[in-house]
């Protein structure tokens, strides 16, 4: 190969390198981050209006209990729920422009991979053709000297060039597996808000069922419901009573050596929650309860917040105590002598005997069951057993622990 050709080729060989594909979708994906940007400025406003109702709410739970607080209670928690669905819509739909944007990079990324791949194989054909020949022939077959050197120096180019469009290929091939990874990613949350958004359109009739319920068991009046209140209370108390004194003899049998170790849980929701009551003999128990002692962590959050199981493990129980005690609740196994429950939901979408996987969406965070506002017990057991009480269906009773000392 004389001079010229040679250098003609190496001419191509860059050229190849240096295509790449044309910015065709470059606008696309502007307008795709302008949406996305759009979709997150709407979700802050619709987090900001939660925020208030929950405010709202909050402030209800501190009143004593009354008709109206209870109307005005369930009508501001349809409206955070509401929100909630407005919020998943939106979510779902920033969601879908977020993997159109992440097709469209890995469409191109694909495209830059196959013109490197193009490129490499030429240059190492060329390379190979080359380094057959030899230096010494090379520089023995040359017209002069100096056409000679030129020549291996262009082979040592054509190196240098291979070896920078391998490491570019690695950097694309990376770049397309992270993209392939957080698309899979975004792919599970869309999945998990569209389960979200159509739960919470069950909550909200749920809600609406439960005010004309009241309406109608009442008949508005605040008489009525003073009365139903004082016929609850008293049998709650009885049930709660027995309970905890199962639980409190229970506790004595309590063995260290069958518990895991720190870190096997995770709590039961994404994201940061207020601890509103802990395990133990809090002040709240020492004036709520007769054994002075609460058998679970509260965590207080909207109706509507989803809830993940805390480990892998089978679901024990699915149940629900109407007015009384955990209303409806969720049991999951997670071994021979380790138990968690999430009680007062408003939803339950799991099933019991089906395999659940740590993270995975269990049910939806309420207000049923004996409860004073909006919140998720949370309880973990050594032993757990499912007894019975007239109206208030099978509860759950074991050898409670503290949940803190498993996160």
């Amino acid at each position: 190969m004389t001079l010229r050709p040679l250098k003609c080729f190496i001419f191509v060989v860059v050229a190849l390198a240096l295509i790449v594909p044309q910015p065709v979708s470059a606008i696309t994906e502007y307008e795709l981050q302008k949406q996305i940007e759009a979709k997150n400025k709407e979700l802050e406003t619709v987090q900001s209006e939660i925020n208030a109702t929950q405010g709202i709410l909050d402030d209800l739970g501190t009143q004593s209990k009354s008709l109206s607080k209870e109307i005005k209670s369930t009508d501001y928690t349809i409206k955070n729920l509401e929100l909630g669905i407005r919020s998943s819509v939106i979510n779902v739909d920033k969601l879908g422009l977020e993997l159109e944007n992440l097709d469209e990079k890995l469409s191109e990324t694909e495209k830059s991979i196959r013109t490197k791949k193009d490129t490499i194989s030429s240059l190492v054909r060329a390379l190979h053709e080359k380094e057959n020949e030899g230096f010494l022939e090379i520089l023995l077959r040359g017209d002069d000297l100096v056409s000679s050197v030129a020549d291996i120096n262009q082979i040592t180019q054509m190196q240098s060039t291979l070896s920078m469009e391998i490491n570019e290929l690695r950097d694309l091939t990376n770049s397309i597996n992270t993209n392939k990874k957080v698309s899979s990613e975004k792919k599970s949350q869309l999945e998990i808000e569209s389960e979200n958004l159509k739960s919470r359109k069950y909550i909200v009739e749920d809600q609406k069922a439960y005010k004309q319920t009241l309406l109608s068991q009442t008949k508005n009046k605040e008489s009525l419901f003073q009365k139903q209140l004082s016929e609850l209370e008293k049998k709650q108390i009885s049930i709660n009573d027995e309970i905890e004194n199962l639980e409190s003899s229970l506790r004595k049998n309590f063995n260290a050596s069958l518990a895991p170790g720190r870190g096997y849980l995770s709590k039961p929701f994404n994201g940061s929650r207020p601890l509103t009551q802990e395990y133990g003999a809090t002040a709240f128990a020492a004036r709520a309860y007769k054994t002075g002692f609460h058998n679970g962590n509260d965590y207080g959050m909207p109706v509507g917040t989803p809830l993940i199981a805390p480990a892998d493990g089978k679901v024990f129980a699915v149940g629900n105590n109407g007015k009384y005690q955990y209303g409806k609740y969720i049991a999951i196994k997670h071994g021979d002598n380790f138990y968690t429950l999430c009680a007062h939901l408003s939803r339950q979408v799991v099933s019991v005997g089906q395999t659940v996987k740590k993270g995975e969406v269990i049910g939806y965070s309420g207000n049923t069951g004996y409860s004073t506002g909006a919140h998720l017990h949370f309880g973990v057991y050594q032993t757990m057993e499912l007894k019975g009480f007239t109206g208030a269906g099978l509860v759950p009773v074991g050898v409670t622990m503290n949940p803190a000392d498993y996160y």
